[in-house]
C-alpha cells in the first residue's frame, strides 16, 4: 500500500511539472516578463545628487522560459506566430500583449512592432534573428518597458533602410532599433545594428545596456537614450557618422539627460563626440578605446600668442569645425575609474561646468585640450598621461590633490583661464577668480608655451611638480597674474629666461637663477654643499633659467646648479631627491641669504600684472649669470 501511494504521488508530481513547463503558446507568456518584483528591486542603489544611476535586477536578468515563451519566426518574406498576442501582416509582426517573445529567422524586408498597453513589460529574446527592413525593422510604439535579451550563443543582425519616412504621432522614427519608451538590452549573445538611415539604437525614454556583445554602425548617432543612458558589463563597438553614444534631454537636466557607465568595454570611433551628455557624465569603470574627428592629427590649427607683447597684435585659431570630443558634458564630468585610450581631434574631456578625476588610467592624445572645464577641474587621483595636446589641463580653477599627471603640450601645460577655449586674458590685469592649486600628486609638464599658467593666482602646498618649460623667450615655465606662493612640496621649473618668473615661499625657501644655456636632454641637478642632490630634472628643450623650491632648501646654505650630470635613482623624467650625482659641471653657485632668492628672469613680474616672488639680486632680462 505504501509503495502504491508513493507511485501515485510521483506520477502526480511529474504531471504537475510537465503541465507547468508546457505553457500555452496561444497567449502571451506569464514568465518573468510579467512579474515586476525584480523591476522594483534596486540592486546597485547608485545615485549622484538627483540622478538615479541604478540598474534594476530586471535590467541584468536575461533568463526566460523557452517552453512557455511565444515564438515568432521570420522567413525570407514573411513572419509567423501561432499566438493570438501577435498580429501578423505579411512580414510584419506586431506584439500586442505583455509577455516573453522569442524572435528568430531571417527576412529581407521584415519588421517587429511593439504596440501594447502602456503598463506592459515585454521581453524580446533575439535568437539568431537577421532582420532587414526598407524602414525601421524594430519599433517600440507603446509599452511600459521593453527588455531585449540576446540569447546565449546567438548572433543577431538588425538593419534599416537608407531612406524612409515613418512616424509615431509627431515623433519621427529614425533608427534601426527605435523605442518611444524605456528600453533595456541584456544577454550573452551578439547583436549587430546597422543604422543606414540615421541612427542605430534610440530610446526616447531611458536606455540601459546591461550586457551583451553589441556592434553599432550608424550614418549619424549610434546610440541615443534621450532621458538617460546607462551601460555596464557590455562589450560595445561603435562607428558613428556623428556622435557615438549620448543622452540628449536638455529640458530636465536636473534629473535627466545623463550618461552613466559602470563597467564594460567600449570601442568608439565617431566623426563628432564619442560620449555626450546633456547633464552629468559619470564613469565608474570600464575599458575605453576612443577616436573622434579622425584623431589628434586632425585637430584644428592654433595660432599661438607668443610673447606677452603680442597683446598689440591680432591672433586667432582657425574656425572651429563641429565638436569632436571624446567625453563631453553640458554640466559635469566625473571619472572615478576605468582604463582610457583617447585619441581626439578636439578636447579629450570637456565640460561646460566642472570636472572631477578621482581615479582611472587615462592615455590622451588630442588636437586641442586634454581636459577642459569652463568652471572647475579637480584631480583627486588616477593616472593622466597626455602625450599630445595644445593645452594639457584647462579650467577657471584647477586643483590637484593627488594622482600622477604627465603632460606634453604645444602651448600651456596647465592653464587656469576657463570659459570656452579662447584666451580672454586682459594682459594688464589678472582675474582673482582664476586659480591654480597643487596640494599633492606627482606632476610632470613639458610645454612649448607656459608650463604652469594662471590668469589669477598660483598656489603650491604639496606634491612634486616638475616643469620642462619653453625654449622661446615669450613664455615661461611659470606664468601668473595675481601672485604665486609655495608652502610645501617640491617645485622644479626649468625653461627660458626672457619671461621666467619665480614663486614666493611662505615658510619654505625658493630660489630662481639664470644659468648658461643648456641643450635639451641635459640633466640639471640642484645640490647642497655636501654634493647631495635635493632635486633634479632632465628638460626636453633648451633652457637657461631654474626655479626650485623644496623643504630641503635652507637659508644660510650654499647650493649649486650642476648640468650634464648622472643622477643616481632618477626616474624617467630625470627626477630624484636625496640622491647623488656624478659627472657634469657646476654652472652656478647660490648663497641662499633669504627665504626667497631671485637672480634673473622676468623683472617686470607675472604676466605684466604681478611681481615675481622674492628679491631681485642684480638680475637682468636674460643672459647667463655665471657662478656666484
Amino acid at each position: 500500500m505504501k509503495r502504491l501511494f508513493c507511485a501515485i504521488l510521483g506520477a502526480l508530481l511529474i504531471a504537475s511539472f510537465t503541465a507547468c513547463s508546457a505553457g500555452n503558446q496561444n497567449s502571451a507568456s506569464t514568465s518573468a516578463a510579467q512579474s515586476d518584483s525584480a523591476e522594483n528591486t534596486d540592486t546597485s542603489n547608485v545615485t549622484d545628487g538627483n540622478y538615479d544611476l541604478s540598474f534594476t535586477d530586471r535590467d541584468s536578468d536575461s533568463s526566460y522560459d523557452e517552453g512557455s515563451a511565444v515564438k515568432v519566426s521570420f522567413t525570407s518574406n514573411s513572419a509567423e506566430s501561432e499566438s493570438s498576442s501577435v498580429e501578423i501582416s505579411g512580414a510584419q509582426a506586431t506584439i500586442k500583449e505583455e509577455g516573453t517573445y522569442i524572435l528568430s529567422g531571417a527576412c529581407s524586408d521584415g519588421k517587429v512592432v511593439v504596440d501594447a498597453d502602456s503598463s506592459a513589460k515585454i521581453q524580446l529574446v533575439l535568437s539568431n534573428l537577421n532582420l532587414t527592413s526598407s524602414g525601421s525593422p524594430l519599433v517600440i510604439k507603446n509599452a511600459d518597458k521593453v527588455f531585449i535579451t540576446l540569447a546565449n550563443g546567438s548572433e543577431n543582425t538588425i538593419s534599416d533602410g537608407k531612406t524612409y519616412t515613418e512616424t509615431i504621432g509627431d515623433t519621427n522614427v529614425d533608427a534601426a532599433i527605435f523605442s518611444k519608451d524605456d528600453l533595456s538590452i541584456n544577454g550573452s549573445g551578439k547583436l549587430t545594428v546597422n543604422g543606414n538611415y540615421k541612427h542605430g539604437i534610440v530610446s526616447k525614454d531611458d536606455l540601459v545596456i546591461a550586457s551583451g556583445t553589441i556592434s553599432v554602425t550608424a550614418a549619424s548617432t549610434a546610440i541615443d537614450g534621450k532621458d538617460s543612458l546607462k551601460v555596464k558589463e557590455a562589450e560595445l563597438t561603435v562607428s558613428a557618422g556623428s556622435d557615438g553614444i549620448r543622452s540628449t534631454n536638455v529640458d530636465e537636466t536636473d534629473t535627466r539627460g545623463f550618461v552613466y557607465i559602470a563597467s564594460g568595454t567600449l570601442n568608439i570611433t565617431a566623426a563628432n563626440d564619442a560620449v555626450q551628455a546633456a547633464s552629468l557624465l559619470r564613469v565608474d569603470g570600464g575599458s575605453f578605446t576612443i577616436t573622434t574627428g579622425g584623431g589628434s592629427s586632425s585637430g584644428k590649427t592654433h595660432t599661438e600668442k607668443n610673447f606677452k607683447m603680442d597683446m598689440f597684435s591680432s591672433s586667432s585659431d582657425s574656425s572651429d569645425s563641429e565638436s569632436a570630443k571624446a567625453f563631453k558634458s553640458a554640466s559635469n564630468v566625473k571619472i572615478n575609474g576605468g582604463t582610457f585610450k583617447l585619441n581626439s581631434s578636439d578636447d579629450a574631456i570637456h565640460t561646460s561646468n566642472s570636472a572631477e578625476i578621482n581615479g582611472g588610467t587615462l592615455e590622451i592624445a588630442t588636437g586641442d585640450d586634454g581636459i577642459h572645464a569652463d568652471s572647475a577641474l579637480t584631480v583627486n587621483g588616477g593616472e593622466i598621461n597626455i602625450t599630445q595636446s595644445y593645452e594639457g589641463l584647462e579650467a577657471g580653477e584647477i586643483t590637484v590633490n593627488d594622482g600622477t599627471i604627465s603632460i606634453q603640450a604645444s602651448n600651456d601645460g596647465f592653464n587656469a583661464a576657463g570659459g570656452d577655449n579662447t584666451d580672454s586674458r586682459d594682459n594688464f590685469s589678472g582675474d582673482a577668480s582664476k586659480k591654480l592649486t597643487f596640494n599633492g600628486g606627482y606632476i610632470y609638464v613639458n610645454a612649448d608655451g607656459d608650463g604652469l599658467d594662471s590668469n589669477g593666482s598660483l598656489e603650491v602646498t604639496g606634491g612634486t611638480i616638475l616643469v620642462s618649460g619653453p625654449a622661446n623667450g615669450g613664455n615661461g615655465a611659470l606664468d601668473y597674474d595675481n601672485g604665486a606662493t609655495i608652502t610645501g612640496g617640491v617645485l622644479l621649473a626649468i625653461g627660458s629666461t626672457g619671461m621666467a618668473e619665480s614663486i614666493t615661499g611662505n615658510g619654505q625657501c625658493t630660489m630662481q637663477t639664470d644659468i648658461t644655456s643648456q641643450n635639451g636632454g641635459t640633466t640639471c641637478a640642484v645640490t647642497d654643499s655636501s654634493g647631495k642632490v635635493i632635486a633634479s630634472l632632465t628638460p626636453e628643450k633648451q633652457y637657461s633659467n631654474v626655479v626650485v623650491s623644496t623643504p630641503a632648501l635652507k637659508t644660510g646654505e650654499t647650493y649649486s646648479i650642476v648640468c650634464g650630470c648622472t643622477v643616481e635613482g632618477a626616474d624617467s623624467h630625470g627626477y630624484a631627491s636625496d640622491s647623488t650625482a656624478s659627472g657634469g659641471s657646476t654652472v652656478t653657485e647660490v648663497s641662499l641669504d633669504s627665504e626667497n632668492y631671485s637672480n634673473g628672469g622676468n623683472t617686470m613680474g607675472g604676466g605684466m600684472g604681478g611681481q615675481p616672488g622674492g628679491q631681485m639680486d642684480g638680475g637682468q632680462m636674460g643672459g647667463p649669470m655665471g657662478r656666484r
